[in-house]
């Protein structure tokens, strides 16, 4: 008897060994919930740079005022228009409904747009060395809906008026403005058809209460004789205008 109670004693101990935990082991740790990162903050954009404003080009015609938007105001204003006496420089000149006249140097178009009104079958090229005079002029043609005024950029040496195409070429204060004038004049000869006129309003020499300043023009004489050596000749002198010469030459 005693020696089954050992066995059985034996046996029961053997088995809790094998159910119970090594004493030197340590239970894992519960895993904790991950923690959510926190949100990204959106990023406020750095404001744009400001596209800095260009500079206004210079003016092309080196005798005119460097600031073309004012140079234009006073071409086109009321005090230089009066002066100008537009409508009486158109009636004088008589044209035909259907001439072509060449106004060279333009500027913002001011005898343009009455050369184009008074010859409606014709054509009217008003031409500029400066793209902004020639600007104006394109307002000029859509505000009034003027459909035969043709802008042509000029050379400082030509007008590219086309050959033997002009009944009238007209230089309205600019005369002064040309560099070697003579040769220029004499390849006006090549643009006027046979008994075509070179008409000039200048302003005249010496001082006057309006008008550039005496050396900004030509000394008295000095317009009659470049034309009479570039091959014209006076044909007509209207005594129409208090600050302006007003003439009409032809080619010899």
């Amino acid at each position: 008897m005693r020696s089954l109670r050992s066995v059985l004693a034996l046996a029961l101990a053997l088995a809790a060994s094998c159910t119970s935990p090594p004493r030197h082991e340590t239970a894992a740790p519960a895993a904790q919930p991950e923690t959510a990162a926190p949100a990204a903050q959106p990023q406020t954009p750095a404001p744009a740079a400001r596209p800095e404003t260009p500079a206004p080009a210079p003016n092309r015609d080196p005798k005119g005022n460097p600031d073309v938007a004012r140079y234009i105001e006073v071409l086109q204003g009321e005090s230089r228009v009066a002066d100008l006496q537009v409508d009486l420089v158109v009636s004088k000149l008589a044209l035909p409904a259907d001439a072509t006249v060449g106004d060279l140097g333009c500027g913002p178009g001011v005898f343009s747009v009455a050369f184009a009104k008074a010859c409606p079958k014709g054509v009217v090229y008003a031409c500029d060395i400066e793209p902004q005079q020639l600007d104006q002029v394109r307002e000029k043609i859509h505000a009034q809906g003027l459909k035969n005024i043709v802008p042509v950029l000029a050379s400082t040496d030509d007008p590219h008026f086309p050959p033997a195409s002009c009944d009238v070429v007209f230089i309205g204060d600019t005369y002064h403005h040309l560099e070697d004038r003579v040769a220029y004049m004499r390849r006006l000869q090549f643009v006027l058809k046979p008994a075509g006129r070179l008409v000039l309003l200048e302003y005249k020499p010496g001082k006057l209460p309006v008008g550039p300043p005496p050396e900004h023009k030509l000394p008295a004489g000095v317009l009659d004789k470049e034309l009479a050596e570039a091959g014209f000749v006076r044909v007509e002198s209207f005594d129409t205008h208090p600050w302006h010469d007003f003439e009409v030459w032809r080619a010899r």
